[in-house]
């Protein structure tokens, strides 16, 4: 019997046995014909994806550490490591790619019971199938699209991440002290660089631009703990909204001082367009906030804006003139800007390589500005001076979408980006008079926020502006609906099941 028994259990073991043995063998083999490469890829096959994986399956943030870690991973990528020279970076794509494979079969799993997000992951597929295809029929090289294509898994890893927090009262309150306490590092780091701009330039590095700013008429366009102003204009913005459906959420006005002081912080950036992105956010979120009268809103708003620009042009005041000429639409092309510059070479480069694009890692990317800029050189960049000293090439972000991946490719990419938006504005709809409402309506911002500025800037996918973003974005989508009319949590972030269970 016993002999049975241990003939039986050497038969079950057997089959789990093989693929080691095999696994052994190959390794074995390589080692033997000096497979140096090739060998470190097996090995990091072999070992780093199914430890990633069984790592990350039953990963979820309770506490809400992922709200926390992401603003300052945002900070700390674009201002700390000038100061001590390590990539501080690549930690959050550490973090990404680490748990990418959770974060698939998480968004994966999740889909079998969301036929929204079915259809967005669908139209994903859709516009990465063209991406491959255009790399394959265009002009791509190796190195270039193979790092464009990582760089594009960035945001949809973002969201999937954010999918991992399990919304509840301590994300509540982790939200809460990152809008009520990041004003006073924002604030503290601009007020160094007005009152001693020479110790802030050896702590963050010189600044990067000296252009007056162009909203208050006076002074520079400030930058604080980042590497530019447009991150500290596009966090502050995000702020200020997410101060603004605290103050809506919980009736309380003191969140209005809040947001005051970021809006405060915006206006010192000197950035327009995210400024602009900004106003449409808080017009929206007041549409929300009046849902019944919305189509009164709506008319106000209309009115108040035809009126106001009919007073500009009856005083002979050209509204947002210099951003016209930089454009074309005022004097002609003898003065385009280096945003226009770029986004009209998309276009030629979209119908030179029609219809599919001219691949990854061709223009207007990462990809390109890293390893191939040959496309550039072909359209004649080297007569601009930026284009000589690496500048702008990725400050934009439809005009390389549309060359290196087509009319259609992008075409999908922006359905994906408007049914995402349009999902975020019925759940936020739905959410009103819930506990979860303050951060639905500060997602939508934030994604209203980012798309809206995406016509001059690639932060809608870059985890250095849009980490935080994404997140909140991602939790959102997870956050179980809870019934209408429950009370929102307070300020302290009470959780109702501890009062009970305390009395």
């Amino acid at each position: 019997m016993k002999s049975t028994t241990h003939l039986i259990s050497s038969r079950a073991h057997a089959p789990t046995m093989l693929p080691l043995i095999g696994l052994a063998i190959l390794l074995g083999l390589m080692v033997a014909v000096d497979f140096g490469l090739q060998l470190l890829a097996v090995a990091i096959l072999v070992c780093i994806v199914p430890a990633a994986y069984f790592g990350a399956r039953h990963f979820a943030d309770r506490s809400g550490w992922l709200l926390i870690s992401g603003w300052i991973l945002m900070v700390l990528t674009t201002g700390v490591q000038y100061v001590i020279y390590v990539p501080i970076g690549y930690l959050q794509e550490l973090l990404l790619f680490g748990l990418s494979i959770g974060i698939v079969g998480h968004v994966w799993q999740q889909s079998r019971t969301d036929s929204t997000l079915r259809g967005l992951i669908l139209i994903y597929v859709c516009y990465l199938s063209l991406c491959l295809l255009s790399t394959l029929a265009g002009r791509s090289h190796a190195l270039a699209a193979a790092w464009q294509l990582q760089y594009n898994f960035k945001w949809p890893l973002m969201f999937g991440l954010g999918c991992m927090v399990n919304w509840g009262s301590s994300h509540d309150r982790q939200l809460q002290r990152v809008i009520q306490y990041s004003w006073v590092v924002l604030l503290a780091c601009v007020a160094l660089e007005i009152a001693v701009p020479g110790i802030h330039s050896r702590i963050f590095g010189p600044p990067p631009d000296l252009h007056q700013n162009p909203i208050i008429g006076f002074g520079l366009r400030y930058r604080g703990p980042f590497i530019h102003s447009g991150y500290l204009a596009i966090t502050s913005a995000l702020l200020a909204a997410a101060s603004l459906a605290q103050m809506v959420a919980r009736k309380k006005w003191a969140w209005g001082i809040v947001g005051s002081i970021y809006l405060a912080l915006l206006l010192l950036s000197g950035q327009r367009q995210e400024s602009m992105a900004l106003l449409l956010s808080l017009t929206l979120m007041t549409l929300i906030c009046n849902w019944r009268y919305r189509y009164l809103v709506l008319s106000v708003t209309t009115i108040a804006v035809l009126i106001g620009l009919a007073s500009l042009v009856y005083m002979n005041q050209v509204p947002m003139e210099t951003t016209l000429a930089e454009w074309g639409i005022l004097n002609g092309m003898s003065s385009l800007s280096e945003r226009a510059i770029l986004s009209l070479n998309g276009i030629t480069v979209a119908n030179q390589y029609f219809p599919l694009g001219s691949g990854l890692g061709t223009y207007g990317g990462v990809g390109a500005q890293k390893f191939d800029q040959t496309l550039f050189l072909d359209l004649g960049f080297e007569r601009y001076w930026w284009f000589r000293q690496g500048l702008f090439l990725v400050d934009t972000f439809w005009p390389g979408v549309i060359a290196e991946s087509g009319f259609i490719g992008a075409a999908f990419l922006l359905m994906l980006f408007v049914c995402l938006w349009l999902a975020l504005l019925q759940r936020t709809l739905a959410d009103r008079d819930t506990p979860i409402f303050a951060v639905s309506l500060t997602a939508l911002a934030a994604l209203t926020l980012m798309l809206a500025n995406s016509p001059s800037s690639g932060a809608l996918t870059d985890p250095r502006g849009s980490f935080l973003f994404w997140i909140l974005i991602g939790s959102v989508w997870q956050a179980k609906r809870p019934k209408p009319g429950v009370k929102p949590p307070s300020d302290r972030g009470t959780n109702p099941e501890e009062h009970s269970n305390a009395r």
